[in-house]
Formats: structure tokens, C-alpha cells, sequence
């Protein structure tokens, strides 16, 4: 301290010194007029000399005061002095500008998005920008930065918060970045990015954000560069080409599709025969005798004989509901709103009709699966078509599958697609070789609480899966819990627990566990048991006053209902997607047509009987049948009938899927007796038009029922596959 003392006090010595002698030599430089100059002693006359001009005198001082300038830079100025230690004016800093990577969500989640979902999101006006926030900025700021950028977060009017992920590859847990009393500020923003290194998630906390495309001309693209597509030349944003060439068309398909579209407009209004395009090929169709695309005209062909040949038979109304796509004429427009109010059966086949109305215009839609594929592959193959999100009309489009051409193929695709729901996909996403998306026993099937299964969106494409077969007349997915259909619907909220039984819960140890609460007496392990169940969900630990029947009600609601909440909302979310959705909650009472219970589509040997159209001996329809002798027809068929009589329901499902494609019973099953081509020739069916053909070598009814046993095992693979 004394010698920062002694210092200033030099300082100071040193700065009064300068000063009294910059004084000194001002005084000096200016004589006055009533003193003049002295004569020198030795010179022998005086001198004379006048007085300074004031021009002299100016120059004179300006010369002292740019030496002493030169000498004294920091102390002399030419004025005043300010003394003190801030003698000169710092600049102003600049505020600091972080470059913040936010990558918005949709909706309340935990886990980061997928990397093939990324695009998508960014197409939809969320997903990853940078935005630049000053390190001042306050929560009010942020929120107006975070809305200026993407804008549809106007909409949650700031019911968001920052997340950071885990460490790590591939998706990541999310944590929370508290946030402070205060809000949000830029600098703590800059912290918990590591300065603009790291990925901040904007994740809302109530509502889901809208992910539809976005045109390429909102203002969420106004930043990003433009390219040209070279097929359809539309100006796109560089980061959405990958994903817009996806879905684009080259400007020849265009023209084409608008010729199409214009002839098709003309035929409407009755003048055909004016401005027809030749380039487009066309043929005859052999049945109807009308003209279609030869593209076109295979698939139109196969339905065209399908229909003609089930014009003269009808319906048994006890039997379970069929395809409308096939048995029923297409319905007038003025009747599309009959479906309010009619009966439950008709009010399906309305509703579903005019959908399909609705999507005439759409592209057909097209399933590439091919015969030589492994079953995973074909589960693979299927779950990456209804993965794809769509647009509502494109579900209700004309359904086609590659491996073949024909309404069998159809069926077969949808009926398997419902199949593997319950029964399972080959594909390994966890650790079993087959993942089902709904388990549990007979009657009370609820959703796998699988997480990788929730993470993987299949529940969303379980409920595509319903709602496409439901449009396309296919097969229903049945044997679900009606707590579970009574929520999909309504709300978990809404359910009330007593309808709730213990066999909805999948899980045994689980079960046996809430059975417990409706003892009387426990044991030290039985008690145990229970207290570590509710600890674990959070529930209070039963004592002697605890009312054990609520408990039981509470355990059991949210073992079924409360840990598959997410399951039903994305569920939910996939039939609202195919359009069905207005029917279900406008007409709780078609329901059970929907999601029949197992004991309601059952098949009994009855009901195939009577739909059974016989061969006869005297038929000239099959130049193989005159062939033979009445008695050998008479014998196969009377192996067949024995064959149908004896079969279970799951038997006949497969015998009525081999013979048409799907297990729902048509109007009319066509069974044939054919020359053999020896004793390997197995029988075999036309699924589009309901034919079974059996050969005639058979000379008892167990060689036949061993050979339609091993026959129905290819409905699994599909169309000779053994």
C-alpha cells in the first residue's frame, strides 16, 4: 500500500511541475509594453526593439503548445486536464449474438424424432433452423424470435419448453432445461447449447402441432434456396428436393394425366366421340365391350367377369357381412347421407361407398410384394406401405398388389394385413422373432406396451390397416377387449371402471397381483406383492382402512387403460387417417360390425355348405366333367362335403381364404371336379372368381383331406406358395 501511495504522489508531483512551468513560459512569451528590452552592456549603441506583433505571439505559443503536445501526449491536451484514472471514453461493446440450433417436435414426446422423419417435419414448417439470440434476450424475446421463425407455434401462445438430448446416436432420451424464475434468457440458452454446438428441442407441452406439407411458397421456405426440378419443373427449396422427387412427375405424366382427365370429362357429358387423344392406348374389354386404358384394362377385366358371375345368386342373411366391392352396385350420390340413419349394415356399406366414390379420381394404390420373398421380408414389405402417411382420399383409391393382377390378390392382402395384427409380424423388434401388435386372450386383446413398438409409429399403421379393409369390404380385426373399443372412442376418461374385467390385463404375475386385493386375508408375501405394485405406479400402500375395491378398480384401469394411452392415441390417430372416423362416433352402434367379437365371425360347416354351387355330371360349362362318369364326381364331392362338415372354424376360414382370398364368405363358391394330371396334382383355386378345382385321382376322403391340409397352409404365403 505505501508504495501505490508513493507512486500518486510522484504522479501528482510530476503533473503540478509541468504545469507551473507551461505557465511560467505562457508569461515569458508575451511582453509588456511599459517594460522594455535592456540593452546589452557591451554593445556600444542601444539596440531598439519594438513590440511583438500579435501574430508572432500567436505562432510563437501555437510552437510551444505542439512541443509540449509531442513531449506530453497523455497529459497536455491544450485545454483542461481531467484528472482521475477514466481519462479516456471506452467504446461500447457488442452484444453478443448466439447462433442456436432449434429443431422443433409436433407434439409432447420424450424421445428425439427418427432421422427418416426429419424431412417430413421440415416440409411441415418445424423441424431444425438456427435463429440467432442475442445473449440480453429476455423470455418475451425469445418466445417472439422462436414464433418470427417457425409459426405455428403462434398457436400454443408459449406452452413450450427447451429439452436437451442425451449423449449418444440414433433416437435419444430427452431431459428438460429448467428453465428460471425469470424465463428463458439468451445467455443461459448459450450455456445449455455449449455455445451454439449442441441441438435445442422446442417441445410443446399440450397441443400436437399440424404436420401436413406446407406449399413451397410459405413463408417457412422464404429463406431457403431455390432449385429447378428438372422432371416437373417446379421451383422447390433445395432442402425439400430429396423428399419432393419422391412424389414428382415429369411434366409428360402430367399432360398425360390431364388429357386423361379431360376425355373423361367429356365421356361424363355424353359427347365422347369429340376431342379424344389418340395417344393414349386403349382396349376393349372382352366381358362389358367397353373401352378403357390398355393399363387399365387387365385389372377392369378381372372385376368385370367377377361381377357377371355373381349376378344370379344372393346373399344369405344369416351369414356374416361380405365385400361390397364386389357384391354390391354402386350406390346413387343423392343416397351418401342415407348412412345416418340407416340400419347398421347398410349404413356401412353407404358410408364406405361414397368413399371410394370420393377417390375415383385418385391414382391407384400399389403394393409391390414379390412371390419369391422370405416371410419377413413381405411383413417388412407390408409395414412399409402402411407406414406411409397419406392423404384420407388416397385410402379409399383403387387397391392393387404387384405379385398378380386381380381382386384375389386383394383380398389376400388385406386379410393377411388384418391377420398379422394378432397373430404377428415376423420382423424382430425386440427380443422375440415375431411382434404382435395386440395381445392378450381370446375376446380381450389391448395393445403391446412395447415401447419400441409405440417409438416405430405401428400402431398408427394398425390403425391405416382397419380402416383400409373397412373401406375396401375386407376382413375386421375382432377379439378386442370392449374396455379397449369403448376408449378408442370415447377417451379413457370417460370409461367407467366397472366394465373393466381382469382378463383385459395381458400380463399374469400383474393379474394375479390386483386378484389379490379381493382377498380378505394376506399373507407376509401376498402383502409384499401388492405394496410393490403400488409403489411402483405410484399408488398409496394399502393398510387395514384402505377401501381395497377402489384400490383394485384404480390398479386395474390403469394396468389396461393407463399405460396404454399413447398406443390408443396413435391407434386412433391411423383410422382417422383413412376417413372412417365420422362413422364411428356418429354411429356407436356399427361397432360391433367393425370390431365383431371372435364368436361372431365364426364359421360353421353350415353356412359354407349352402353357399357351395355342386358339380354335376350333365354340366357343359367344363369339357373335363363330360368325361367323367356321374358316380366319380358324385364320390369327390361326397369326400369334400365330409371334409367341410368336420372342419373347425379356423379350418374353414382357411378353406374360404385359399378358395377366394379372404375368409368372409362370398355369394357364391364354385366347386369343380377336374381330370387328374396325376397323383401330386393337388387342388388348386381361382380366388377371383371363387373356383375350387379338385381332381378327380382321389379314392378316399383322407387322401383329400391331406391334401387340402397341405394346401391351406400356403394362405400364410399366398397363391401356390406350399
Amino acid at each position: 500500500m505505501d508504495r501505490l501511495s508513493d507512486q500518486a504522489a510522484s504522479t501528482r508531483m510530476l503533473e503540478t511541475m509541468a504545469h507551473n512551468l507551461l505557465s511560467a513560459l505562457a508569461r515569458a512569451s508575451v511582453p509588456t509594453s511599459t517594460n522594455p528590452a535592456p540593452t546589452p552592456i557591451l554593445t556600444p549603441s542601444p539596440i531598439t526593439t519594438s513590440a511583438p506583433t500579435p501574430s508572432s505571439t500567436a505562432s510563437h505559443a501555437s510552437r510551444i503548445n505542439n512541443a509540449l503536445k509531442r513531449q506530453f501526449p497523455g497529459m497536455y491536451s491544450g485545454g483542461a486536464v481531467n484528472k482521475g484514472k477514466a481519462r479516456f471514453k471506452t467504446p461500447d461493446k457488442p452484444h453478443r449474438v448466439t447462433d442456436l440450433p432449434v429443431f422443433v417436435l409436433p407434439g409432447p414426446t420424450t424421445m428425439t424424432p427418427k432421422g427418416s422423419k426429419e424431412l417430413e417435419l421440415a416440409h411441415a414448417g418445424l423441424g431444425k433452423k438456427v435463429v440467432l439470440v442475442p445473449e440480453s434476450a429476455k423470455h418475451s424475446e425469445i418466445v417472439s424470435l422462436m414464433e418470427g421463425e417457425f409459426t405455428k407455434l403462434r398457436a400454443l401462445m408459449g406452452r413450450w419448453m427447451f429439452f436437451k438430448a442425451t449423449g449418444g446416436s440414433g433416437q435419444r432420451k430427452l431431459s428438460i432445461i429448467p428453465i428460471d424464475s425469470d424465463g428463458y434468457s439468451g445467455r443461459q440458452l448459450r450455456v445449455a447449447s455449449n455455445n451454439g454446438k449442441n441441438v435445442l428441442y422446442l417441445v410443446p407441452l399440450q397441443e400436437e402441432l399440424e404436420t401436413e406439407p406446407l406449399p413451397f411458397s410459405s413463408p417457412e421456405f422464404s429463406k431457403m434456396p431455390k432449385v429447378l426440378c428438372n422432371k416437373c419443373l417446379e421451383t422447390v427449396p433445395l432442402q425439400m428436393l430429396t423428399l419432393h422427387s419422391e412424389n414428382c412427375q415429369t411434366t409428360q405424366e402430367q399432360t398425360d394425366k390431364i388429357i386423361i382427365d379431360d376425355n373423361d370429362d367429356e365421356d361424363d357429358e355424353g359427347d365422347s366421340d369429340a376431342d379424344v387423344d389418340c395417344t393414349v392406348e386403349k382396349g376393349v374389354c372382352p366381358i362389358c365391350q367397353l373401352e378403357f386404358p390398355a393399363t387399365e384394362l387387365p385389372h377392369h377385366a378381372n372385376i368385370c367377369a367377377e361381377r357377371s358371375s355373381n349376378t344370379e345368386e344372393h346373399m344369405d342373411p344369416n351369414l356374416p357381412s361380405t365385400s361390397s366391392l364386389n357384391t354390391t352396385p354402386p350406390l346413387p350420390a343423392q343416397t351418401t347421407e342415407g348412412w345416418k340413419t340407416a340400419a347398421p349394415s347398410k349404413a356401412v356399406r353407404i358410408f364406405m361407398e361414397g368413399l371410394r366414390r370420393e377417390a375415383d379420381h385418385q391414382q391407384p394404390l400399389q403394393l409391390t410384394l414379390n412371390a419369391g420373398d422370405t416371410d419377413e421380408e413381405r411383413d417388412g414389405t407390408l409395414i412399409s406401405f402402411y407406414k406411409q402417411r397419406r392423404e384420407t382420399c388416397q385410402w379409399a383409391a383403387d387397391f392393387r398388389c404387384s405379385i398378380l393382377v386381380g381382386v384375389g390378390v386383394m383380398r389376400n392382402t388385406l386379410s393377411t394385413a388384418i391377420s398379422k395384427l394378432t397373430r404377428g409380424f415376423k420382423k424382430n423388434m425386440g427380443n422375440a422373432g415375431v411382434t404382435t401388435i395386440f395381445e392378450g386372450q381370446r375376446e380381450h386383446l389391448v395393445p403391446n406396451l412395447s415401447a419400441t413398438i409405440l417409438e416405430c409409429d405401428l400402431f398408427a399403421m394398425a390403425g391405416r390397416m382397419v380402416g383400409h379393409s373397412a373401406i375396401h369390404g375386407g376382413p375386421s380385426l375382432s377379439g378386442l377387449s370392449p374396455t379397449f373399443i369403448d376408449a378408442l372412442i370415447c377417451g379413457t376418461k370417460d370409461i367407467v371402471t366397472s366394465k373393466l374385467c381382469l382378463e383385459d390385463c395381458p400380463e399374469i404375475e400383474v393379474r394375479d397381483t390386483i386378484s389379490l386385493l379381493l382377498k380378505e386375508e394376506w399373507t407376509d408375501e401376498e402383502s409384499v406383492r401388492v405394496a410393490n405394485l403400488c409403489t411402483e405406479w405410484y399408488f398409496p400402500v394399502p393398510t387395514k382402512e384402505t377401501n381395497r375395491l377402489l384400490l383394485f378398480q384404480q390398479l386395474l384401469s390403469h394396468a389396461v387403460l393407463g399405460r396404454a394411452n399413447a398406443q390408443i392415441k396413435q391407434f386412433r390417430k391411423g383410422i382417422k387417417e383413412t376417413g372412417i372416423w365420422p362413422l364411428l362416433t356418429a354411429r356407436p352402434d356399427v361397432l360391433p360390425l367393425l370390431f365383431p367379437r371372435e364368436k361372431d365371425v365364426e364359421l360353421t360347416p353350415q353356412m359354407v355348405l349352402k353357399l357351395i354351387s355342386w358339380p354335376e355330371a350333365s354340366a357343359d360349362s367344363d369339357e373335363s366333367e363330360d368325361e367323367m362318369s356321374a358316380s366319380k364326381i358324385t364320390l369327390i364331392s361326397g369326400f369334400f362335403r365330409t371334409f367341410v362338415e368336420e372342419a373347425s372354424s379356423d379350418v374353414l376360414k382357411d378353406l374360404t381364404k385359399f378358395w377366394t382370398g379372404w375368409e368372409l364368405p362370398m355369394q357364391r363358391l364354385t366347386l369343380q371336379i377336374v381330370k387328374s394330371r396325376g397323383r401330386h396334382h393337388l387342388p388348386t383355386a381361382s380366388t377371383c372368381y371363387e373356383r375350387l378345382r379338385v381332381p378327380d385321382h382321389y379314392k378316399s376322403g383322407s387322401e383329400l383331406k391331406s391334401d387340402l391340409q397341405q394346401c391351406l397352409q400356403s394362405v400364410e404365403t399366398g397363391f401356390g406358395l406350399i
